[in-house]
């Protein structure tokens, strides 16, 4: 809370989804870095590709869990985000799920619901299977596409219709081509693009921009591909999500702290707006989103972090056309840690340039 105006300073930390972001772009490995930044915001908006780790999550208690497309509205100033004191979940598989995958996912729904608390009103199978596809782009970013989109909505809605206020998705996913299969490879080790995050985030997209309402998908594969990695020392970043044969934990913790999300014509005092975002913190190289572009259209700063590098090649150099003082809010940063005391720093008050106070009088200055 800034000390003079009790306005909350509220951050907000990305990392795109399908990029191959070096800190982020793996399993929760950003986790530590997203309560590092909490623990100098009142208010932390990220997204499931950062707090996501399957079985895993640690999200600090004045964190908003926002989907990817609701954050683009926030930032773009069309919605209003208002935290829920509860929300209660609905989750949908996929009907091309085995019935040993089913039964897997309801043991899960029911032990996350015993453990945790969270609020969970059913669950429901589409009447088809969605039948989901991965693709690469051509920048290397990963993609992907459904075949089903209507019979994905229309299960969602069974479910809203039953009082789910955010919705948790289990979709199947394919087996991967040879091609993508290397890629998987090169991931599991740390050094790729995870070749499913395209298709997740398209997924949770479309519920998002159909129904309005909270949502994240938690991939689903057959047992062969699902069942735990027994023969290989993984790279730590990656392990998350091959020691256990489900992604959903973490998808229903997260969705408990999602706020609702409302058109900005209907937003209140309680609610928070882009008027209300204090800073932005995103990987030095990937300024290209919709994020950026509104944080620097609203006089937002971007804390640009050097150390997280990604697939993308759009850093501040891209936005020489633009005037100084836009270019101005722009900062790098080595280090998440630099951008914590960064933060900080403006959350006090505090000016840390320690260039001279310049003569601005139109006196001469006094000779020394």
């Amino acid at each position: 809370m800034h000390p003079v105006l009790q306005k909350p300073f509220v951050v907000g930390m990305i990392v795109p989804t399908g990029v191959g972001a070096s800190i982020g772009g793996f399993a929760g490995d950003a986790t530590p870095f997203l309560n590092l930044l909490a623990s100098v915001s009142d208010v932390l908006i990220t997204h499931p590709n950062v707090a996501n780790a399957a079985v895993f999550q640690k999200l600090p208690a004045n964190a908003l869990y926002v989907e990817g497309y609701g954050l683009d509205q926030f930032v773009r100033g069309q919605w209003a985000l208002r935290p829920a004191q509860r929300q209660r979940l609905g989750v949908v598989m996929d009907a091309g799920m085995s019935d040993e995958m089913r039964i897997l996912h309801i043991n899960t729904i029911n032990a996350v619901k015993s453990v945790y608390g969270v609020d969970i009103v059913g669950y429901t199978y589409t009447h088809e299977p969605i039948q989901t596809g991965c693709q690469m782009t051509e920048s290397g970013c990963s993609s992907g596409f459904l075949k089903n989109p209507a019979t994905l909505l229309e299960a969602c809605q069974r479910l809203q219709t039953q009082g789910a206020t955010a919705i948790a998705l289990c979709m199947l996913l394919p087996e991967l081509a040879e091609d993508e299969e290397s890629l998987e490879s090169a991931y599991r080790t740390g050094g790729g693009v995870d070749p499913i995050g395209g298709i997740e985030g398209i997924l949770s997209h479309l519920v998002v921009s159909e129904l309005g309402i909270p949502c994240a998908n938690a991939p689903v594969f057959e047992w062969e591909k699902a069942k735990p990695v027994l023969d290989e020392i993984l790279d730590p970043r990656t392990a998350a999500e091959f020691i256990a044969p489900t992604f959903l934990p973490c998808v229903l913790t997260g969705l408990a702290q999602a706020p609702n999300m409302r058109p900005i014509a209907q937003a209140s005092e309680k609610d928070l707006t882009i008027a209300d975002l204090s800073a932005l913190v995103v990987p030095a190289n990937a300024l290209g989103g919709q994020p950026v572009l509104a944080a620097l259209q609203y006089g937002i700063p971007v804390l640009a972090v050097e150390a997280n590098q990604t697939v993308l090649s759009v850093d501040n150099s891209h936005f020489k056309a633009l005037p100084a003082k836009r270019q101005g809010l722009i900062r790098r940063v080595h280090s998440y840690e630099e951008a914590a005391g960064l933060l900080q720093a403006m959350r006090l008050g505090l000016t840390l340039d320690k260039n001279p106070v310049p003569h601005l009088s139109g006196q001469p200055a006094i000779a020394l």
